[in-house]
């Protein structure tokens, strides 16, 4: 698995560094971590005020303090790095970075803010999802997981993106470990305001497959999404639970589930493009990612979930 790691020295970045070097086991005999810092670059009238060479210094010298220590983190857990800096705008540069070296994820840590549009995620994250839309695991304010085997949720909806979290993840299942609890999440709008969340809850589970009379007329609507994403589980020797629920807004939902059943991480495809707030994630991510502080994984190009 090639992993690249954006790393600016904030407690953020360690976190995604000792995400990584909590799974030394787990992502492959041979990883490939590049750590990548970006330095801005400086203006013309201060490179000749100092000097081009004594402004290379400069910037070379700032990113080694920030190098050296993340090298010496991942060395710790016996995980190879290599470590490289460029100049320039952090999205342009991560995007370009995570293109050319065809990395299969990018590790993030971000601070959590508010669930008021673009203040989701710190300014480097929203840099990375603005300019880049290759496999991203963000880490949020929740303490990354550590156990070997992790609770991991999908969310499926039908449609490619939902295929291709599902695809992602089968082909790199050995980042979540030996023994994987997956749970494949679909919500279906229940067509009702928001009631008031009940213990923390904005979503009724309801039996797979129509068990209760009431939602029966839901169960070949959850069978249908359920068929393909069990499938694929199945055919490469995986175990994977439905957990179908009825919700009003499907992020909410979702976040919610997350919350009471303690999962490690949620695994999301998302369609959302472009630099402007919410068209970054799609509406379901935006939700989830606003109401949720979970470890979350976005695979926002189906292209990027190869074939499992």
């Amino acid at each position: 698995m090639k992993i690249l790691i954006p790393v600016d020295g904030s407690d953020q970045s360690n976190a995604a560094l000792d995400f990584v070097a909590s799974r030394s086991t787990l992502i492959g005999k041979d990883p490939e971590v590049h750590l990548l810092n970006v330095q801005p670059t400086l203006s013309a009238r201060v490179v000749r005020a100092i000097g081009r060479e004594e402004a290379k210094a400069y910037q070379r010298a700032q990113a080694d303090d920030v190098l050296r220590p993340a090298m010496a983190r991942l060395k710790r857990a016996d995980i190879p790095a290599k470590a490289s800096y460029v100049l320039g705008n952090r999205s342009d540069a991560i995007g370009a970075v995570a293109q050319r070296g065809g990395s299969d994820l990018i590790v993030m840590g971000s601070r959590g803010h508010s669930g008021l549009k673009g203040l989701l995620f710190g300014s480097m994250t929203n840099a990375v999802l603005a300019g880049c839309t290759k496999p991203l695991l963000i880490l949020r304010d929740a303490r990354a997981p550590q156990r070997d085997s992790l609770s991991v949720g999908i969310a499926v909806d039908g449609s490619r993106y939902g295929q291709a979290a599902v695809r992602w993840a089968i082909k790199h299942r050995d980042l979540f470990g030996a023994q994987p609890r997956i749970e494949l999440i679909h919500v279906i709008d229940s067509g009702q305001s928001a009631p008031p969340p009940v213990d923390g809850l904005a979503y009724r589970a309801i039996p797979a497959y129509g068990v209760a009379a009431d939602d029966h007329a839901l169960a070949p609507r959850f069978a249908k999404v359920m068929a393909g994403a069990l499938k694929l589980f199945a055919k490469a020797g995986l175990q994977a639970t439905a957990a179908p629920l009825l919700g009003a807004r499907a992020g909410d939902a979702i976040a919610a589930y997350a919350r009471k059943r303690q999962l490690d991480v949620l695994v999301m495809g998302s369609h959302g493009q472009g630099a402007f707030k919410s068209l970054v994630l799609g509406s379901v991510a935006m939700r989830v990612a606003a109401r949720s502080d979970k470890p979350l994984l976005l695979i926002r190009d189906p292209r990027h979930a190869g074939r499992s």
